[in-house]
């Protein structure tokens, strides 16, 4: 996930399920205030659109770290399906919206298909809370 404002790129995590022909998802972003590493775990809503382009909106903020509530912010990614069968891949911009607090932020997220057994925080939070479902795990 790479940040238009802050111009760093941070670790971005990204589940999706398919369950009775909807998606759902959870994703694990962090960022950087003062040096200071904060974190948001969020569960999210997926669809395809007709042009084949993946929109993922989040839906709730379901655990975070943050030194004070975030306000309603919320996150839009709009990205192309590219990789391939073996190695698929999606890309694409994020936007915030704009509160009465904070401006809105911009910047694009890339993300990569990985093992299930690979080392993520997600997976361990999803783990240990008892969120089942057939997921697949994106970096």
């Amino acid at each position: 996930m790479y940040n238009d404002s802050t111009q760093k790129s941070l670790p971005y995590e990204l589940f999706i399920a398919k369950e009775n022909g909807k998606y759902t998802g959870y994703t694990h972003s962090w960022f950087l205030v003062n040096g200071q590493q904060y974190y948001g775990i969020k569960k999210v809503k997926v669809r395809v659109a007709k042009d084949g382009k993946v929109i993922i909106q989040d839906v709730a903020l379901i655990e975070n770290n943050y030194p004070v509530p975030p306000d309603n912010v919320s996150q839009l990614n709009v990205l192309d399906l590219a990789g391939s069968d073996t190695a698929p891949a999606m890309d694409g911009p994020f936007v915030t919206n704009r509160t009465k607090v904070y401006t809105e932020l911009t910047g694009r997220i890339n993300v990569k298909k990985v093992s299930t057994a690979s080392n993520s925080v997600l997976i361990e939070y999803l783990t240990k809370n008892g969120i089942e479902s057939n997921l697949t795990v994106s970096k």
